[in-house]
């Protein structure tokens, strides 16, 4: 007889999650009308209606999955709604207001060239003084001076309102800024200059996150007093604290490499270990019947505030909710089903919040639980060893192995970068984990107490330095990694559905299962190889407003135009849509260059033959004083910034048929070679308008 691995008995949640996150994920790709809403919840009620007609036991019983579906399509009705709801659009008031005053939501995040802080505007004022309620999340950009620095939770600012819409980017490949800020209830941003804005006082809208954000900050600055290197002190302050703003970019790239970039944020694992330490404190407690059942519901309060003091992060409060369940459960000696309780996690935490759903946070953190749940026990094979020392690494292998099964799609998915040896890395880290931990506790208690701390501070210091050595010394091994991969939405869909299927065949011994996996899966790729398609040659023109990047790639290799004779400091733009076609290398082509000649291609800068088109980049020389016998002609000409001509002055050289405004030419400088252009019949692209121009030969 078989059993079904996730049994509803045990596994309720799983029914209202289901629902849920179709009705989200439906609304965001659909963006139905909003009295599309109501049918599937008027269907579900019709459906109960039939379900509540009395009759005798076998026709209720019949009757079941009538209640099923009814209960399906309300929640689905209500995920769709709440999402809906999240993103309405509230619109300005009529009049013109040029202050806002706004609450500042989160402290001053230090960026390469601005503080960052989300605020939430609370009211809009005219030239009168007179004020308007108005609530609407920005992104706000301070210039870098040492009073942004110092904004926090709960202060007050009043600016000159000037928003602008964040706009998706139109680059190939680009990440899309525009919509990971509408998940975070984000549409506008603003940047200010000192002489914008003013503080106005400090407000909180809640006393107690006010006390966390302050707490958080103090201990962030009892750690940089402890003498520890800076390197040690910023990952200190990451495990502890779920803070990264000082964390060395690099660092972090290298943690990725060697899998063990889950440590940096807070999470399950730095819960678990803190609830082991709080446990392991309440010993004493243990001695008693009252403080026996007084000692869960003491941990489950330290872990509250704890994971307050750190900021709530999606994968925070799964792991907060998860004991909940888990910790009350002990308390009132009942069994629960961690699988539940981790369906009720998620399921709360996206009716409270609809956009976690697409939060790389959460869906990491929910897939890895889930795996590690479904998946530790057939992977702990050293379980029944008679040697603890097996046992203990057979379990460690097991976590690290299932969270990875989990997780790892996820962050290939959004990060590029495949770890090989994450096992190397999690067998020393995780172990020496909550020993970093409790020191750093102790740390802080000691600093706060004024006592001496010089010992615990060195022991700390060597093992943070130790887990910084590891994972550059596994970043740097050769075959330590694979980077540049992209994976397509479907390769999720692929992984996740063959994963879920195998698994319930293989936990129910079910040939049927096993043989709908096999066919599910060699459908899938039959179909996708059949509608697979090789990358077109391409010429691109991207959007940036610092330089302009003219971009050719075929299958005789990638190569880009560049007018400026400086060697750039970082990646140009257009590195995403490069990895994504293929290209890991390209050449550069500036002032001077020798001349590339292939079977499709030819580059003489600042000419190029691309397949049957002529493209000329306008640079900074002085085409005015430039004469020809007679006039080339030219497909498309690309101006640049530097250009000082005028359309009349290119004309008189060549035939230019079409004009593209590279994206870091002055606006009004744009608009008068737009106007030239107009005025002489000739059709031109804006970049910085219209966005990337890109031109694909045909086949």
């Amino acid at each position: 007889m078989h059993h079904n691995s996730l049994p509803a008995a045990r596994t309720p949640f799983i029914r209202l999650l289901v629902p849920l996150l179709a009705g989200i994920v439906g609304q965001e790709m659909l963006h139905p009308p909003t009295g599309l809403y109501l049918l599937p919840a008027l269907a579900g009620i019709v459906l109960w209606g039939l379900c509540a007609k009395r009759g005798t036991i076998e026709t209720q019983y019949r009757k079941r999955p009538l209640f099923g579906w009814g209960l399906f399509l309300l929640v689905f009705s209500l995920g769709a709604f709440l999402h809906a709801m999240t993103h309405r659009s509230q619109p300005l008031p009529q009049g013109f207001y040029p202050v806002a005053v706004a609450h500042i939501d989160q402290k001053a995040t230090e960026k390469s060239n601005a503080y960052y802080c989300p605020a939430t505007l609370t009211a809009l004022a005219d030239t009168t003084g007179r004020t308007m309620a108005y609530h609407e999340r920005v992104a706000l950009y301070f210039e870098k001076s040492l009073y942004a620095r110092r904004l926090t939770y709960g202060d007050r600012v009043a600016f000159e309102f000037q928003p602008r819409t964040i706009e998706t980017s139109s680059n190939p490949g680009d990440f899309d800024f525009a919509t990971y800020m509408r998940h975070q209830g984000i549409t506008r941003s603003q940047y200010l200059t000192d002489s914008q804005w003013r503080r106005l006082g400090h407000t909180p809208r809640s006393a107690f996150w006010d006390w966390a954000t302050t707490r958080q900050s103090q201990f962030a600055n009892q750690i940089d007093t402890c003498r520890l290197s800076s390197t040690s002190t910023a990952l200190l302050k990451a495990l502890l604290l779920g803070d990264r703003q000082a964390f060395p970019t690099e660092l972090q790239q290298s943690f990725s490499a060697a899998g063990l970039s889950h440590i940096l944020a807070v999470s399950g694992l730095h819960m678990g270990v803190m609830a082991t330490l709080v446990y392991l404190l309440l010993l004493p407690l243990a001695g008693s019947e009252a403080g026996r059942r007084l000692r869960p519901l003491l941990t489950l309060f330290v872990l509250w505030v704890y994971g307050c003091l750190t900021g709530l992060s999606p994968s925070t409060a799964r792991a907060c909710i998860m004991a909940s369940f888990l910790l009350t459960a002990d308390f009132l000696g009942r069994r629960n089903s961690s699988l539940n309780t981790l369906f009720a996690a998620a399921f709360f935490l996206l009716l409270y919040d609809t956009d976690l759903l697409f939060d790389v946070g959460f869906q990491m953190s929910f897939a890895a639980v889930a795996a590690i749940l479904l998946f530790y026990r057939q992977l702990h094979f050293g379980q029944n060893s008679p040697y603890r020392i097996i046992r203990w690494v057979s379990s460690c292998v097991a976590v690290s192995i299932a969270a990875q099964i989990g997780a790892l799609p996820i962050a290939v998915y959004y990060f590029h970068t495949l770890p090989l040896l994450f096992l190397v890395g999690n067998l020393v880290v995780l172990p020496l984990l909550p020993v970093i931990f409790g020191s750093g506790l102790l740390l802080l208690l000691l600093t706060s107490l004024h006592l001496p701390y010089g010992w615990i501070a060195d022991a700390t210091d060597l093992m943070l330095r130790f887990v910084e050595w590891l994972s550059l010394g596994i970043a740097r091994l050769p075959g330590s990694h694979i980077e540049g991969i992209w994976l397509a939405p479907r390769y999720l869909f692929l992984y996740f559905g063959t994963a879920i299927l195998g698994y319930i065949a293989i936990r129910n011994r079910s040939k049927k299962m096993l043989w709908l996996t096999l066919i599910f899966g060699i459908a899938f790729l039959v179909s996708d190889l059949s509608t697979y398609r090789p990358p077109r040659p391409e010429a691109v023109v991207y959007d940036d407003r610092q330089i302009t990047v003219v971009e050719l790639n075929d299958r005789e290799g990638c190569y880009l135009l560049l007018p400026d004779t400086l060697s750039p400091q970082q990646p140009l733009v257009g590195e995403a849509h490069r990895q994504q076609a293929g290209y890991r290398d390209y050449a550069l082509l500036q002032p001077g260059s020798t001349p590339v000649e292939k079977e499709s291609l030819f580059i003489a800068y600042p000419f190029a033959q691309f397949h049957t088109k002529r493209l000329l980049l306008l640079d900074g020389q002085d085409w005015h004083r430039v004469s020809n016998d007679r006039r080339l002609a030219i497909d498309h000409a690309i101006v640049d910034r530097r250009f000082t001509g005028s359309i009349a002055d290119v004309m008189r050289l060549f035939d230019v048929r079409h004009f593209i405004i590279g994206a870091n030419v002055h606006p009004s400088r744009a608009r008068r070679l737009i106007k030239e252009c107009f005025e002489q019949g000739i059709p031109c692209h804006d970049v910085r308008s219209q966005g990337a121009w890109i031109y694909s030969p045909a086949p």
